[in-house]
This record gives C-alpha cells, structure tokens and sequence, in this order.
C-alpha cells in the first residue's frame, strides 16, 4: 500500500511511535511483541492496522539457526515507510496547506490586481 493512501489516526500514530522507540533500543532493530503488547498504547486492531499498512513486520523464528545471527523470536521490527511516515505526513501536509490556501490567495491577489489595472487603464 502506498504511503499517498494510509491515514493514520492519533492512537495509530502513537504506537507506531512506542514501537519505532522499542525498535531502536532492541538489538537487530527488533523489538519483542511481548513487551509491545505490554505497553499502554497497544491495541490489537491498531497493531495490525500498521502491519497491513507495510508500516512494521513481525518476525517469528522458531529457533535460532546460527549463533551469531541470533534474533529474538516473535519480534516487530519497522520498515522503511513507517520509519519516514512522519516526514511524508508533513510534507503531505505542506503540500496540501500550498495548495489550499496559497493557491487562491495568489489568484486573488492576481485578479485584483488585473481589475485595478483595467479600471485605471479605461478611466
């Protein structure tokens, strides 16, 4: 799904948040469901809203296949979009904001001043 058309809402906002938060502590960027499921602002339907959004994934190993490359098992992790969504919201936003409102007052500005020429030009 493209980032054009996912809105989140305030509580989505704040988990993909405490998530993005967890993930940056965990080792591998890989923070545990579990203590994701123990925080205040999860929600079930929240937490897989993001997943199917494409803005985190979740992990699951059965069991570690090497040492060294060992990752925590049932673990979310955030992707790539839900790590720059915040920026694409407000440049999303700025884009919006121009077109909304600099848009008609340039045209305004525009206009009368077309008018005011044309009334001192046939006077």
């Amino acid at each position: 799904m493209e980032l054009d058309s996912i809105l989140l809402n305030r509580k989505e906002k704040k988990l993909l948040k405490k998530i993005i938060f967890l993930s940056n502590r965990a080792d591998h960027g890989l923070a545990s469901t579990d203590l994701i499921k123990q925080q205040s602002e999860y929600d079930k339907y929240y937490f897989s809203q993001l997943r199917d959004f494409g803005l985190i994934g979740t992990h699951h190993l059965p069991e570690p296949n090497e040492k060294t490359h060992w990752r925590p098992e049932n673990g979310t992790y955030v992707t790539d979009k839900g790590r720059h969504y915040k920026d694409w919201h407000w440049e999303h936003l700025r884009i919006f904001i121009y077109k909304s409102v600099m848009t008609p007052i340039v045209i305004t500005l525009l206009t009368n001043l077309v008018l005011y020429l044309l009334e001192k030009h046939l006077k």
